[in-house]
C-alpha cells in the first residue's frame, strides 16, 4: 500500500525489475548540496502530521501463499496529515484479492462518517515506467478530513505465492516517515516453524510461540523517526528493521528457480543470437563480452512484461526474447548469459539488490533482491554485467551494483552467496587548462581534458537524452563563470565507452578574476565540497551522504600574464577517505596550479563526518584549497 499505511513489507512479490537510468538522474557533475540557511534535525514528534495504530495478523499456508488482515487508525495531527490521507491506494498482482472489510471517520464532536461504497474502487493499476502489467489497485477516498479526525480502515489480503516459490520472507521495516506511530503489532503464524532476525528492534517486544511457528512484534512504547531538511544525496542507511523467513538458506530460496534457469539456457540460441556468436568466434573474451553488450543494446528494448504469465523470477525463453525484441532484467540476463555460454565463457545469472545503497540481508529472499544481472569470468577476473543499461563500460562495477550481497546461480542447480566489492578509485578526469588573462577581468581559456568511468557515463547519457548541443551547452557554463564565443571539441558518444575520452574546449570567459582596487581576485572554487561538510555540521544534519563512485581527478590550470602576490606554496591533506595535494609555481610568463583529489568512500555516514578525524582533515582540505584563491597582478 502506498504511505502511510506501508509497514509489513514482502518485497519482491510481483517479480522485480529494475528501472534503466532516467534523465532526472543525469547530473553531469556530482556536487556536495548544502541545505542553505535550513538547520536538519530529527523532527519533533509535536510536529508529526499523523499518529497511527496498527494490527496485522497474518497466516501462512502450506502452498505458500498468505492471508492478512490489517486494521489501521490515523489521527490527524496537523493540516498535513489530511494530504497524506487524502487518498490511500493498494497495488497488488491480479493472483491476490484484497478485500476492505470496513472504515469509518470519527470527527472530534463523537460523529460517526461511514465508508461508503461509492468511497472504494478497484481498478487497473499504472502501467509502470518501462513496463506493462496486470496489476490491480483499490483505493479508499475518506470524507469529511480535518485536523482532529480518527481514520479507521480494515482490510483483508490474499496474496498468492510467486511461482515456483516455496519459501516465505516477511520484512518488517520501521524507517522515517512523518507518521508517529503510538502502537504497532504485528502477527504471522505459519503451518512451518519460523526463524527471524533483527537490527535496532530495542523498541519492540519479539515472541515467538507454538513451536516456532508464531511470531509477535509488538511496539513498546509510542516513537517517531523523520528528518528534515537533509541534502538531496544523503540517506538513512541504518534503520529498526526485521526478517521472518521459513530458511535461512539461499538455496532453499533461489535454488528452486535453478533448475527452470538451466533449462531456459540449455535450448539452442535463437538466430540473430547464434549469428553474433558465431560472428565474434576466435576474438579475445573481453571483445566478446562487449560485442554481446552491443548487440542486446542494439537489438532489445528494456520492457517488463507481466501480461502473458505472473512470472515472479521466471524470464521468458531465449526464443521468445528474441521474437518479442524486449525484455526486463532478468529476461535480457539469461539471453547474456546464453551468448557467453556458447561463446566459451564462464557466466551465471545473478540476483542483487540494484541501488546506490543495499542494504545487508538479515535473512535471504525475494524481498532483498529487485534485479538480475550476470557474472562473467572475463581473462580470468570476474565481471559484473548489466544487458539494461544503455551504455557498457568494461572491466567496471556501475556504481549501484558495488558493495552488496549477490546470489549466483550456477550451471550445477546450486546457489552461491558472492559479495560485489566496491570498485577502487581510478582516475576518471585529468584537465590542463591554459588562461590567457586580460586587464579587463576576461581571458581566452583552453581545455584539453580526457575523462571516463562514471563522469563519461553521465556525459553520455546526457547526449542520448537532451542531445549533444545541450551536453555541450551545460559543459561551457560549467567550466565558465559567463562564457562566449565557447566552442566544443568532441567525438560523439554512444553504448560502449572507451577508457579514455578526450575534450577540447575553447572560449572566452568574461568573468575569469575579479578586479579589486587595481589588483585581480582568482578563484577557482576548490573549496566548494569542504565549505559543504562545514555546513553539514553547523546545519545539524544527521543523514549520510553518497559522494559517488571512488575516483581520482587531476586539474593543471596555468594563468598566462599573472604574477603571484604570494609565494610558491603547496600543501597537502590525507584521510581513509580523500586524499588532497595543491601546488602553485611561477612559470616564465605566469602562474600554475596543479591540483589531485581522490575520492577513496562512496558514502560518508554521519558519524565519520562528525568524527574529530574528519573534522580535522576537513580543516586542512579547505585550507589548502582556499590558497589557490589570490590576489594577482596583470
Amino acid at each position: 500500500a502506498s504511505h502511510p499505511s506501508r509497514r509489513a513489507r514482502r518485497g519482491g512479490r510481483n517479480g522485480f525489475h529494475m528501472t534503466p537510468l532516467s534523465p532526472s538522474r543525469l547530473a553531469l557533475a556530482a556536487a556536495l548540496l548544502c541545505a542553505g540557511q535550513a538547520h536538519a534535525a530529527l523532527q519533533p514528534a509535536s510536529e508529526a502530521p499523523l499518529a497511527r495504530r496498527s494490527d496485522t495478523v497474518c497466516r501462512h499456508h502450506a502452498d505458500n501463499s498468505l492471508d492478512c488482515v490489517t486494521e489501521n487508525q490515523f489521527t490527524i495531527l496537523k493540516p498535513a496529515g489530511k494530504d497524506l490521507l487524502s487518498r490511500i491506494d493498494f497495488t497488488y498482482p491480479d493472483t491476490d484479492k484484497l478485500d476492505v472489510l470496513d472504515g469509518e471517520v470519527r470527527q472530534q464532536n463523537g460523529r460517526v462518517v461511514k465508508l461508503d461504497k461509492s468511497q472504494v474502487e478497484t481498478r487497473a493499476a499504472p502501467n509502470p515506467y518501462a513496463g506493462v502489467s496486470r496489476d490491480k489497485q483499490t483505493w479508499i477516498a475518506f470524507p469529511e478530513l480535518a485536523v482532529g479526525s480518527v481514520v479507521r480502515y480494515k482490510i483483508q489480503r490474499h496474496i498468492a505465492s510467486p511461482p515456483l516459490s516455496r519459501e516465505l520472507l516477511r520484512r518488517l521495516d520501521f524507517d522515517a516517515e512523518p507518521t508517529r506511530d503510538d502502537s504497532f503489532r504485528f502477527e504471522l503464524s505459519s503451518t512451518r516453524p519460523l526463524l527471524w532476525r533483527g537490527e535496532q528492534m530495542d523498541d519492540f517486544r519479539i515472541e515467538q510461540s507454538d513451536g516456532g511457528k508464531r511470531v509477535v512484534v509488538e511496539q513498546k512504547a509510542p516513537r517517531y523517526l523523520n528528518l528534515t531538511n537533509e541534502w538531496d544525496n544523503s540517506a538513512l542507511r541504518s534503520w529498526p528493521r526485521l526478517s521472518i523467513a521459513t530458511s535461512a538458506s539461499p538455496q532453499d530460496h533461489f535454488g528452486v528457480y535453478a533448475g527452470r534457469y538451466n533449462q531456459i539456457l540449455a535450448a539452442p540460441l535463437p538466430p540473430a543470437a547464434a549469428a553474433e556468436v558465431a560472428a565474434q568466434r576466435g576474438k579475445p573474451a573481453a571483445e566478446q563480452a562487449a560485442a554481446f553488450m552491443r548487440h542486446i543494446n542494439r537489438h532489445y528494448r528494456y520492457l517488463n512484461d507481466q501480461r502473458l504469465a505472473e512470472r515472479g523470477l521466471v524470464p521468458f525463453t531465449l526464443a521468445e526474447i528474441e521474437q518479442h525484441g524486449y525484455g526486463d532484467c532478468k529476461d535480457l540476463a539469461t539471453l547474456l548469459t546464453a551468448m557467453l555460454r556458447a561463446a566459451g565463457v564462464e557466466a551465471e545469472p545473478t540476483l542483487v539488490f540494484r541501488g546506490n545503497f543495499a542494504a545487508e540481508p538479515l535473512l535471504p529472499g525475494l524481498g532483498t533482491v529487485n534485479h538480475m544481472i550476470v557474472r562473467a569470468v572475463v581473462d580470468g577476473k570476474p565481471e559484473w554485467l548489466d544487458p539494461t543499461n544503455p551504455f557498457f563500460v568494461p572491466d567496471r562495477i556501475m556504481p549501484d551494483l558495488q558493495d552488496r550481497t549477490s546470489y549466483r546461480i550456477g550451471g550445477d542447480g546450486q546457489v552461491r552467496e558472492e559479495r560485489i566489492p566496491p570498485q577502487p578509485a581510478r582516475q576518471t578526469s585529468r584537465s590542463e587548462r591554459v588562461e590567457t588573462l586580460s586587464r579587463d577581468g576576461s581571458a581566452r581559456v583552453a581545455i584539453r581534458a580526457e575523462v571516463s568511468g562514471w563522469p563519461l557515463v553521465q556525459l553520455a547519457m546526457q547526449d542520448r537524452y537532451q542531445g549533444a548541443a545541450s551536453t555541450d551547452q551545460s559543459l561551457c557554463h560549467a567550466v565558465n563563470k559567463q562564457a562566449r564565443e565557447c566552442k566544443v571539441s568532441r567525438a560523439a558518444t554512444g553504448f560502449l565507452q572507451p577508457a579514455r575520452y578526450p575534450v577540447k574546449m575553447d572560449s572566452v570567459d568574461l568573468r575569469a578574476v575579479e578586479k579589486i582596487s587595481g589588483l585581480y581576485l582568482y578563484d577557482p572554487g576548490l573549496q566548494h565540497d569542504w565549505d559543504g561538510f562545514d555546513s553539514y555540521l553547523a546545519n545539524g544534519n544527521l543523514a549520510d551522504v553518497y559522494l559517488g563512485d571512488a575516483e581520482i581527478t587531476e586539474r593543471e590550470v596555468t594563468l598566462h600574464g599573472a604574477r603571484a602576490i604570494q609565494p610558491p606554496f603547496s600543501c597537502q591533506a590525507s584521510s581513509r577517505w580523500f586524499d588532497l595535494s595543491l601546488r602553485q609555481q611561477k612559470t616564465a610568463d605566469g602562474i600554475r596550479y596543479q591540483y589531485r583529489l581522490t575520492r577513496k568512500a562512496r558514502w560518508l555516514s554521519h558519524d565519520e563526518i562528525a568524527s574529530p578525524e574528519f573534522i580535522r582533515f576537513n580543516r586542512q582540505a579547505r585550507a589548502c584549497a582556499i590558497q589557490a584563491r589570490q590576489i594577482i597582478k596583470l
